[in-house]
């Protein structure tokens, strides 16, 4: 039961002068319960001459994501939700002048955590920028993205999964007739993360056929725990990015069950490939940082088929 179960069992407590419980149907969940927000993102960019990035900013507006559940002085100390701009800072520490501005802004539903928080979305908006600037100057997607990370550790951390990813999905080589290669990079608490999907395009529907993601955890303690985890949080990534969509229809949510909210399953599920690479001194997060990149490597695999830039969430050509 979600915050605002507890919220209504308090209430009903008081009242009554005894325990109550208080349990809702998946009805009462699907149409009270809190929904991840939308977002809305605007980026920009000026080109040096060598077609790299010299300056470049991202506008990033969310309903709120963690300030739901903690207690009301946060966003007087703290400003933008964390938890809706997680994943919105630039990465690329090579670009010499970057600024990230987040907006809080009010949703009309009561909006709260999933897994990743903004990561997923904000890596999205982000990559697929870097991909069309990539496409603007004639660069490699990979090698645009590996000549504007520095020499700093984060970076050079960056550059290594990326690096490997390319190179467990051979990047560059051959593919099956009416396949392309994406790439989505993110680093979130620690871990650098990069995927690459291999995609095609049936019928007028997107095919995910196989995601290679390398990821660094710093020390895995657990190597078959880091790649369950990788495993999940790609499909996880995946049903987001394909299916998962709330409707609202004379004010109320349209979805009571799942025939109105369907779920990735295993027939759309591609064969993933993971790789750990082990950097750091220090274990790192597992549970999330893989959700990065899943939609980007898509979006961008979409681009390099079709030539059709796709900026919105879920993925529709």
């Amino acid at each position: 039961l979600n915050a605002a179960g507890a919220i209504e069992a308090a209430k009903l407590s008081k009242a009554v002068g005894r325990p109550v419980h208080v349990g809702w149907n998946r009805r009462e969940e699907f149409r009270n319960g809190y929904l991840r927000p939308s977002t809305h993102h605007i980026l920009k960019a000026k080109l040096a001459d060598d077609g790299l990035i010299e300056g470049i900013e991202h506008q990033q507006a969310s309903g709120d994501v963690a300030y739901p559940f903690l207690p009301g002085f946060f966003p007087l100390v703290a400003g933008a939700d964390f938890g809706a701009w997680r994943g919105g800072r630039i990465q690329y520490g090579g670009i010499p002048n970057i600024r990230t501005v987040a907006w809080r802004t009010p949703m009309p539903l009561p909006t709260g955590w999933w897994r990743g928080l903004g990561l997923l979305c904000n890596t999205f908006a982000i990559e697929s920028f870097i991909d069309e600037c990539a496409a603007q100057t004639g660069y490699d997607p990979v090698a645009y993205r590996l000549k504007m990370l520095s020499d700093a550790d984060r970076d050079q951390r960056l550059l290594r999964v990326l690096e490997a990813a390319a190179q467990a999905a051979n990047w560059g080589g051959s593919l099956p007739a009416g396949h392309a290669h994406g790439v989505g990079l993110s680093i979130d608490v620690g871990t650098p993360c990069a995927q690459i999907a291999e995609v095609s395009v049936e019928d007028g529907q997107i095919r995910v056929h196989k995601v290679t993601c390398v990821i660094d955890p710093g020390i895995a303690i657990n190597p078959d725990g880091v790649i369950a985890q990788t495993q999940g949080s790609i499909i996880m990534g995946l049903s987001s990015t394909f299916f998962e969509k709330i409707t609202v229809k004379d004010g109320r949510i349209e979805a009571s069950n799942f025939n109105r909210y369907p779920l990735i399953t295993m027939k759309e599920a591609p064969e993933i490939e993971v790789v750990i690479l082990e950097t750091a001194d220090a274990p790192r997060g597992m549970g999330e940082p893989p959700m990065g990149p899943p939609a980007a490597a898509v979006g961008n695999a979409v681009f390099a088929l079709t030539g059709q830039r796709l900026r919105e969430l879920p993925l529709q050509i």
